[in-house]
């Protein structure tokens, strides 16, 4: 029996390291699901070669002996809290990519896991979990089944996650976590049971072979996918910013203003043509831009609206907080859903609001108004048409800076859409273009 558990363990922890070593070497390493998914496979290598020394050492040990086999338990021990941590972050950052997730689910893991990792290093001295005798080897502490709990709890903490936001995830999907929740408690309650069986170790290995199969191993293809939907979207974008309609309201304003105002004529014409030149450079741009230049190509776009609409548009800046970058053709594209959905719907006109600042975690950036509103689950507008850029700038957010766009609006109130950024992407490297 040893010499199976030895082969099991071997096994575990050389397909655990060959998983995590493809992904961290053909992965973003900037992205958390992935380093996440490669800290899994680590902490159960770290595992299965603890557990693996206590399986090939036996009573009575040497000096040596006794130091590799303590060294191995107290490995087995304490993998498993981080590893579960580990899997929390996989789940949330997977998620995260599809829509905001609940914030604090790491809070009640950080202080099971202190305790846990307190408890694994006191053993060491007085055998509450375990102990490693000279004389007899490896025996179970009388706290062994608090050592249990933890990491049980831990578990079942990210079965709760994941059932909560089954709605996200597709059948293939569910069915990997699902796996990787199952298969460790029956093989945990088995080892329990009856102790000499070294089933955890591989339950676990199977279950990231599993997940790395069912959704680690799609995770490129989607990356090239949504590679093509971006260059798509961009396409969408300009497209929505430059059509028929805009162009020939505004060139007719402009018009009118040569003959009444030629001065004001002028200004209109710099700020159409800065508003183009600005929609061109974006069409080619793959990196995010500071939001101050975002900021100057939205109040182009509104001067231009305000020249058309007159007193029916009235324009409100606040801005507290400049210093983060998001991509281009965000915060317009929201500008202008809310002159041509919102305001312009409205025989009276209304009123666009522009404003951001810091909320000590994200750049914040909202735009509202005051006009005829939509209901949230609808995906067109009152006139039939879908919201000009609303998908577009969500996956734009999401691939260029992990940011978020949520929208509320009610017909009638108006709409309001709220885009954040995290300060960690606030610091990223490169030129700003």
């Amino acid at each position: 029996m040893h010499q199976f558990n030895i082969a099991l363990d071997l096994y575990s922890a050389l397909l655990c390291l060959v998983l995590g070593t493809y992904v961290l070497i053909s992965g973003d390493r900037r992205d958390r699901a992935n380093l996440c998914f490669v800290g899994i496979c680590a902490c159960n290598a770290v595992m299965a070669l603890g557990d693996l020394a206590a399986w090939a050492l036996s009573a009575p040990l040497d000096p040596a002996g006794h130091a590799i086999m303590l060294a191995g338990t107290f490995a087995f021990y304490a993998a498993p809290a981080p590893l579960f941590i580990c899997f929390t972050g996989y789940i949330v950052a997977f998620l995260s990519k599809r829509a905001p997730v609940r914030r604090g689910y790491f809070h009640l893991s950080v202080v099971l896991f202190s305790l846990y990792m307190v408890g694994c290093v006191v053993s060491l001295f007085n055998g509450m979990f375990f102990s490693v005798d000279p004389a007899t080897g490896y025996a179970r502490g009388p706290l062994f089944w608090l050592a249990q709990v933890v990491p049980v709890i831990l578990h079942l903490r990210n079965a709760a996650i994941v059932v909560r936001y089954r709605a996200r995830l597709e059948r293939k999907e569910l069915l990997g976590f699902a796996s990787y929740i199952a298969l460790p408690i029956v093989a945990e309650a088995i080892q329990v049971a009856f102790f000499g069986i070294a089933l955890m170790n591989t339950a676990v290995a199977f279950a990231i072979l599993l997940v790395f199969l069912s959704i680690q191993s799609e995770r490129k293809a989607l990356l090239a996918q949504r590679e093509q939907e971006l260059a798509e979207a961009r396409s969408d974008i300009m497209l929505s910013q430059i059509q028929p309609h805009f162009l020939y309201n505004t060139l007719a304003a402009i018009r009118e203003l040569c003959a009444s105002d030629p001065g004001e004529a002028a200004r209109a014409v710099g700020d159409f043509s800065m508003f183009l030149r600005e929609n061109m450079a974006s069409l080619t741009s793959r990196e995010p831009i500071a939001f101050e230049r975002e900021l100057r190509h939205t109040m182009t776009y509104l001067n231009l609206e305000q020249r058309r609409f007159g007193t029916r548009l009235h324009v409100e800046f606040d801005v507290a907080h400049r210093d983060f970058e998001l991509p281009p053709l965000t915060v317009q594209a929201l500008a202008e859903n809310a002159v041509r959905h919102g305001v312009s719907a409205r025989e009276e006109g209304g009123r666009v609001r522009v404003s951001s600042y810091d909320d000590g975690e994200n750049s914040v950036v909202e735009v509202s108004d005051d006009g005829v509103g939509f209901a949230e689950n609808a995906s067109t507008s009152g006139d039939g048409r879908v919201h000009v850029g609303i998908q577009n700038v969500r996956v734009r957010l999401a691939e260029g800076c992990r940011g978020t766009l949520e929208v509320e609006s009610a017909p009638g109130a108006g709409t309001s859409a709220t885009i954040r950024i995290p300060h960690a992407q606030d610091d990223r490297k490169g030129a700003r273009p």
